[in-house]
């Protein structure tokens, strides 16, 4: 079996979208299938101007001089085709949308019916493929590509080609961040077992469907808060309430001095504050809230205001945000024993208030290497939002 993969997005080998294509692929290639992979941003292909010439005055040809013929002839000589697009508008680039376009030459003019409903054969004997729809989006949500599945749910009803099934991935932007591999490898196994299962069965399983149904966000509030905090890290007003609060920067608690080590999430706080950059900070005035839960006495918040920061044991009537966690969760992510968003976005901890001040520690804070890494963990969980292709 010949397979063919156009993909459709923007940013090519380089997005989301392909992390799934080439699982996808390398599962037909284990089952016997031979493979290639087409760019459509590599590619000029102009937008068809629905003039019918392929129709009627060169039938079969289309009036444009550019790539698309060659791609025309490689769909031809393939027995399935993926068709590969983040999730745009709720529907496939704009990329895609013309190459689908300017497919009109595999078609004949004429109206046959299959089934309930008309529609065009295919014009040549080698016309007629199997196709795989392979999508990702920003959201965390499976119902977003709802638009999708209709749209392309309807070839497997026409006389030219079936659909061999469909792989939406909700919140893709996970398949590229590095440190989430372990928690997104599942969803790529099943993905392979897609490309395994079009070769020897012709079609994608409900039982691989049933689990590429599901969402790699186990939390889609989580996902999206961080994902809001990204955007806030890059100056985007956030709109109603997901905007961040001012806060009362006149409340003190304990003083905390600074400790020798950092045994506990008490010392880790109190140790902070000597490794602040006041150029970093700027004008920001926040409230750092930490909630340990099983650390006594489990209240400390860091108070930045005028490029100083101080450490202070108790609770803040009103932070800017709060992490709330176990002392062993948060000193593990902190020392780099465990990756900061791939445990944000299992529930091991959570935070509330505004997530993109975490976003800022990187640059806020960098000192000793207990107190950076404690940094680093907002950056690792802003990365969520990074890669997303674009999350409409």
């Amino acid at each position: 079996m010949n397979i063919l993969a156009i993909n459709g997005s923007p940013r090519a080998a380089s997005g989301n979208t392909d992390v799934l294509v080439q699982a996808f692929l390398s599962g037909a290639r284990s089952a016997g299938a031979e493979t290639d992979t087409v760019y459509v941003a590599d590619l000029e292909i102009r937008h068809c101007t629905g003039c019918f010439s392929c129709w009627t005055r060169t039938p079969g040809a289309c009036i444009h001089d550019d790539d698309m013929p060659e791609l025309l002839a490689r769909v031809r000589r393939s027995d399935a085709v993926v068709l590969a697009s983040p999730l745009y508008g709720g529907m496939v680039t704009g990329l895609m949308k013309t190459c689908l376009d300017r497919m009109l030459p595999l078609s004949h003019a004429a109206m046959v019916q299959a089934g309930d409903r008309h529609g065009h054969p295919a014009r040549y004997d080698d016309g007629s493929f199997r196709m795989v729809v392979i999508s990702n989006a920003g959201f965390p949500e499976p119902s977003h590509f709802d638009g999708l599945r209709a749209t392309f749910g309807q070839l497997d009803r026409g006389p030219r080609s079936g659909l061999a099934g469909m792989i939406c991935c909700a919140a893709g932007p996970m398949l590229t961040i590095p440190s989430m591999r372990d928690r997104v490898q599942w969803y790529l196994d099943a993905t392979a077992q897609a490309g395994r299962d079009v070769v020897e069965r012709g079609r994608i399983s409900d039982e691989t469907g049933a689990i590429l149904g599901r969402s790699l966000a186990g939390d889609p509030e989580g996902y999206a808060n961080t994902v809001n905090a990204y955007w806030q890290s890059l100056g985007v007003d956030m709109p109603g309430e997901v905007q961040s609060s001012s806060v009362d920067i006149e409340h003190r608690g304990t003083s905390i001095e600074p400790a020798e080590d950092a045994g506990t999430v008490r010392d880790l706080v109190s140790r902070m504050p000597g490794s602040f950059s006041p150029e970093a900070a700027g004008e920001l005035r926040a409230v750092l809230q930490f909630d340990i839960a099983d650390e006594a006495p489990g209240a400390y918040f860091l108070a930045i205001e005028a490029g100083r920061c101080e450490a202070f044991e108790g609770t803040h009537p009103a932070p800017t945000a709060t992490i709330h966690a176990a002392a062993r969760v948060w000193l593990d992510v902190c020392t780099g024993e465990l990756d900061g968003s791939a445990a944000y976005l299992s529930g091991q901890y959570t935070v509330t208030g505004d997530l993109s001040l975490l976003m800022r520690f990187g640059d806020l804070f960098s000192g000793d290497g207990r107190t950076k890494s404690a940094s680093g963990t907002a950056g690792n969980a802003a990365s969520t939002g990074r890669d997303a292709e674009v999350p409409l």
